[in-house]
């Protein structure tokens, strides 16, 4: 929140000396509207990052958002749709039934899961277990990664397995270990399918970064023009001032001239009363001339710092330019002037963007009302091992014993011991392999939601040509107004500097009528006053162009380009030098004022 040190350069000796250039380089690097509007950029940015991931973009400020994009709440994005691990088709343990393995996002995702368990159950016959109750305890993990495809295809792999302990006599491991993995994808043929149907957001947030642009191109255009608007007031109240003050000294010369004639008696008493009336009434203008040049220039101040603190406050703005002066070819023919506008006016720029958006969007609900059609396919590999019961041959494992046919228990040879290793070759090996494919057809019936979606996204689409249209009518009647402004404000100034030759002259004539004693104290008085508002409006219709100009140029959006603005400096807040503008002041005031 520190001003720029630009700004710290400019002041000399408790003056801030200003130039148009240098209210420009300022707005550009210290402007709070344009500082806030900025950020758009950042936000748009932020959208691409979360839409290559599967997200949906979030917007910001001046961007589109389609209705008709979103089933639920703004956010779900692609990863909503996808299925999870455990498929729709049975998951990794499903019985004979086909496996469907997919889902997730447009980032891939990595995930381990591990469990601890230990049961005792109470049974109601020894003949599967050789025990009335049976303890079990045993150890599972899953691990895996899943990933969602701009094309609709997804994949996922899934490795896991457990190692598991019972009281049980009958298993044939014990510890037992097994292992699986199982690889698979998912691919929609018809809704969800290609880069249209997932990729919509990733493509209206590229575009939408082209809309935030643009925004703030208008942000900086609208606050350039506004600091110029308030550079011309203060130069207007500038001479405000000094025609005050130069009304002030024909009234307070007349009174001295009429105290004299008073003391000679040449004059009435009742004229050094009028005479002073007038000083009073023009000591009146004087000050409020004045203060309007403060508060202007506390406009201007705040208008041009993060914060105006006590060096800037306390600090007299010096302007280092004037009022600029007509010119025959100041604003081009109103064809060209229309041409201009449309082609540059970011308005025009902003919803020809957002058409773009919305057409993205259009494909998208077109797509969903196709039926659902995917084929996929999966792999599923086991593993088996632990320690075993070896018994002579011809016996059969019961319990931690061999029972031999008909003569009872004999002792086992010994016990063979396996573990992860040998259920891990055995998935790697396909020793026991599960392959499944097939295909899921969905059709809806009527498909209401999909239907009313792709009707309101095409709504959308024609009312922003209307807004497109209506934008164009607007933009070519200001784009007239402005410039009926221009021409009419070089007619006031013209119509000004006549009256102000006259007023001048009729002061004069009267001032010498006065001293041969042919004229009055009240006409003087009255032609000061008649030479004064000559000379304010002058500066008013001086001002009055100054503003035509400028808005001119805002309605065509021409400011930047009039006045060599970069439009990067304002992205990043920092003017390498000060923008060349013909006809101005230099950037920098003289060492010497």
């Amino acid at each position: 929140m520190s001003n720029s040190d630009r700004l710290r350069s400019l002041v000399r000796d408790g003056k801030l000396y200003l130039s148009v250039s240098d209210a420009i380089a300022l707005v550009l690097e210290n402007n709070l509207d344009i500082a806030v509007s900025r950020y758009s950029l950042g936000y748009a940015q932020t959208d691409i990052l979360r839409t290559q991931g599967g997200g949906a973009a979030r917007g910001f400020t001046g961007s589109f958002q389609s209705a008709a994009l979103f089933a639920g709440a703004i956010g779900g994005g692609v990863s909503a749709s996808g299925g999870g691990g455990s498929g729709r088709a049975g998951g990794v343990s499903g019985g004979a039934s086909a496996t469907q393995l997919g889902g997730g996002s447009f980032d891939p995702s990595a995930f381990f899961s591990m469990g601890w368990d230990r049961n005792t159950s109470p049974l109601g016959t020894t003949v599967v277990t050789g025990v009335p109750f049976v303890t079990s305890q045993g150890t599972s993990y899953t691990t895996g990664v899943t990933q969602f495809f701009q094309t609709g295809t997804s994949y996922q792999v899934v490795m896991g397995g457990s190692r598991g302990t019972t009281t049980s006599l009958t298993p044939v491991f014990n510890p037992q270990v097994n292992t699986f993995m199982a690889v698979g994808f998912t691919q929609p043929l018809l809704n969800g399918f290609g880069r249209r149907a997932n990729s919509t957001q990733i493509r209206i947030a590229k575009n939408d970064l082209k809309v935030a642009d643009s925004g703030f191109r208008q942000q900086v255009i609208t606050t350039i023009s506004q600091v110029l608007n308030y550079y011309w007031d203060f130069l207007t109240f500038s001479e405000n001032v000094r025609v005050a003050e130069q009304a002030l000294a024909y009234a307070q010369k007349l009174l001295s001239d009429n105290k004299r004639q008073v003391e000679i008696g040449t004059l009435a008493p009742i004229e050094v009363v009028r005479a002073d009336s007038e000083v009073a009434a023009r000591q009146q203008d004087l000050i409020v001339a004045q203060t309007n040049l403060q508060q202007q220039a506390e406009l201007i101040k705040t208008a041009l710092t993060r914060q105006v603190d006590s060096e800037i406050a306390a600090a007299q703005l010096v302007p280092q330019d004037k009022l600029p002066e007509p010119q025959t070819d100041d604003v081009p023919p109103l064809d060209d002037a229309l041409k201009l506008a449309f082609a540059n006016r970011p308005e025009i720029e902003q919803t020809e963007l957002k058409f773009r958006d919305q057409d993205y969007t259009i494909q998208a609900r077109r797509n969903s009302l196709l039926p659902s059609l995917s084929v996929f396919a999966t792999y599923i590999a086991s593993g088996l091992s632990g320690n075993q019961l070896l018994c002579p041959p011809g016996d059969t494992a019961y319990g931690p014993q061999c029972v031999v046919s008909g003569d009872g228990f004999v002792p086992s040879v010994g016990v063979s011991t396996g573990g992860v290793n040998e259920a891990l070759s055995q998935t790697w090996q396909g020793h026991y392999p599960d392959y499944s494919f097939g295909l899921t057809l969905s059709i809806p019936i009527r498909n209401r939601q999909a239907q009313a979606d792709a009707a309101r996204a095409l709504l959308e689409r024609r009312q922003l040509e209307t807004q497109l249209q209506q934008y164009k009518n607007n933009i070519a009647q200001q784009v007239r107004s402005a410039e009926i402004g221009v021409v009419q404000a070089k007619a006031q100034i013209e119509a000004a500097r006549k009256a102000v030759t006259l007023a001048a002259q009729t002061l004069d004539a009267e001032q010498k009528k006065f001293q041969l004693g042919e004229s009055t104290v009240f006409l003087v008085i009255q032609a000061q006053r008649d030479l004064a508002t000559a000379e304010g409006n002058e500066v008013k219709a001086r001002s009055t162009y100054a503003k035509a100009l400028t808005l001119f140029r805002q309605q065509t959006a021409t400011v930047l380009k009039q006045y060599n603005v970069e439009l990067n400096d304002a992205v990043t807040g920092h003017v390498e030098r000060s923008p060349n503008i013909p006809g101005t002041h230099s950037p920098s005031a003289p060492q010497g004022q």
